[in-house]
């Protein structure tokens, strides 16, 4: 009998989740997530209400409420799928801080939040007014002054340096013991996705979405993270 692709009632399911996805193909995630909370932090109250955009998983979600138990957390994302998933991550402990929405940032309350976050995201969506889009929206549910995170894979597909990128991020997956029938998925959709770009782009797009005090604080391989400030 096969296995569902989704077993979230499967506790080894989830632990592979928990180590074999995004940890495992992004360098160093669990310190990028501590360093989100410490920017966050630095503009936030004690008790902030925080916009995540992208929560299908919940590993961001988590990680931000264990560094301030006093934050709550509006998450949207449009796989509902995700969000089931998130919802067994975060747990019984964490759950009744969290509001998990279907949608994109559309479907997020107005706000006005305390901080946001768009976490390994931004690489799939469109550059067809539609990141710039995404970032606008999140922009005009901050507070004033309120820090946003932003974390993408960064690549050009018409660069001589691109199939070297993604043999490195291949191979950063295997050392961290990725199973083959998910690296080789990983590599055709990684050259199938045309909606990656530059980091010089993504930082024009924060600029023109009216982001202020863009400043880089990672860069792993082609992984890079900004905060900047509404």
């Amino acid at each position: 009998m096969t296995k569902p692709a989704y077993n979230f009632d499967d506790p080894e399911f989830v632990a592979r989740y928990v180590e074999k996805g995004p940890p495992a193909f992004t360098p160093g995630h669990s310190g990028l997530l501590q360093m989100t909370g410490v920017l966050l932090a630095e503009r936030a109250p004690e008790d902030g209400h925080m916009l995540i955009v992208g929560a299908g998983g919940g590993l961001d979600t988590r990680a931000l409420a264990r560094f301030a138990p006093g934050w709550r957390f509006t998450g949207v994302d449009p796989a509902a799928k995700m969000l089931d998933l998130a919802r067994v991550v975060l747990g019984d402990a964490i759950n009744p801080r969290v509001d998990l929405i279907e949608g994109g940032v559309e479907a997020a309350p107005e706000g006005p939040f305390d901080g946001a976050t768009l976490i390994l995201v931004l690489g799939l969506i469109p550059d067809d007014g539609s990141k710039l889009r995404t970032l606008q929206d999140i922009r005009r549910r901050l507070k004033p002054g309120a820090a946003f995170v932003l974390v993408d894979r960064c690549d050009d597909a018409d660069s001589p340096d691109f199939d070297r990128n993604i043999d490195r991020y291949i191979a950063y997956a295997t050392a961290s013991g990725v199973d083959p029938d998910t690296l080789g998925n990983a590599r055709a959709s990684h050259r199938a996705n045309k909606a990656m770009a530059t980091a010089a782009r993504d930082e024009a797009l924060l600029k023109k979405a009216g982001f202020s005090g863009v400043h880089t604080f990672y860069f792993a391989m082609n992984w890079q993270g900004w905060v900047a400030y509404a």
